[in-house]
């Protein structure tokens, strides 16, 4: 399958990887539309060399078609070369509804829901009513399309993080590491398909630093070795309490060992668009996870990303 990557969603003079992968679910959707299985519900993939904007290749394989799961092996190809190696696992995703009460056990299979203890709240801590879009501090050229609006409760802690030593007590164990959270709004007006968006927004990450430790260190550029993604829930198009085109994001980053470090998000649903809306109480509950995800990711000077642009090949490893 013949693809094109689009000069618009680059990370300076490299294609954003995340958008990337979202190039490849929607090739996969394409196969998969007319089967039992038409949506993705977990991929796993790997960064093997950079791409570049402009033609690409998509090849996939159906390794395994079953009554509930279909199995498939993408790869991205630029100049006889691949560039990305993703597995997937092909189903139906439930629809994200039923805002309130526990969630019934369908074909045998059970749900934990709103109001159990033991279901995962949206934890975003600032309603997007009461937040303000803000610029992107890294060089992304998809900020043409895509508003970012910080939780000031996060960006707060996470600053508090940049001064002083913490020692480890007996009643406190594990500790450390980053959070952040920010809402995303797309800002065209078309339908927006929440897993390739889901699968972009996995991989928008910030720099997970102080800002008193970043400004000691300089710019860097964080290039993704490895992503994988768990989808949980299809964003309807239109519902009650649901925005369709914003989305939260929530990160922890808890290791970085030689500029590598790992990272888990969460894309969640917004009760409304950033700057809009009023606060309602106990508006977490009624929020779904669309995604969680977990990478691994390199911290490298910026040259790094410029040096494809002046005279680095398109198939040379991102190490």
């Amino acid at each position: 399958m013949e693809g094109l990557i689009d000069p618009d969603w680059m990370v300076a003079v490299v294609p954003h990887g995340g958008y990337l992968v979202a190039l490849i679910i929607q090739a996969c959707n394409l196969v998969q539309a007319t089967t039992k299985q038409p949506e993705v519900l977990y991929l796993s993939t790997q960064f093997i060399g950079s791409s570049t904007p402009g033609p690409c290749t998509i090849t996939i394989q159906r390794i395994k078609g079953g009554k509930n799961y279909s199995n498939l092996v993408a790869k991205l190809i630029q100049g006889g070369k691949e560039n990305i190696h993703c597995q997937l696992i092909y189903g139906i995703l439930p629809v994200a509804k039923h805002p309130f009460g526990p969630f019934p056990a369908s074909s045998n299979y059970l749900t934990l829901a709103h109001p159990s203890a033991m279901s995962r709240r949206c934890p975003l801590a600032t309603h997007p009513s009461k937040c303000i879009a803000t610029s992107f501090k890294r060089p992304y050229t998809f900020a043409k399309h895509l508003y970012q609006a910080i939780d000031p409760y996060y960006a707060t802690m996470l600053e508090s993080q940049g001064h002083g030593y913490v020692s480890t007590n007996p009643v406190d164990l594990g500790g450390g590491g980053s959070v952040w959270a920010a809402w995303f709004q797309m800002k065209n007006e078309e339908d927006v398909s929440s897993t390739p968006l889901a699968a972009f927004l996995a991989d928008v990450s910030p720099e997970l630093l102080p800002e008193v430790l970043a400004k000691q260190r300089g710019p860097m550029w964080v290039p993704t070795l490895g992503l994988t993604l768990d989808f949980k829930h299809r964003s309807p198009s239109q519902a009650p309490g649901i925005a369709p085109r914003t989305f939260g994001v929530f990160l922890t980053s808890k290791f970085l060992i030689e500029g590598r470090h790992d990272l888990t998000c969460e894309v969640w649903t917004a009760p409304c668009e950033i700057g809009e809306g009023t606060e309602q109480v106990g508006w977490q509950d009624r929020m779904f996870c669309i995604a969680s995800a977990t990478q691994s990711a390199l911290t490298v000077p910026p040259a790094a990303n410029f040096r494809k642009a002046t005279g680095g090949k398109s198939n040379t490893s991102k190490l």
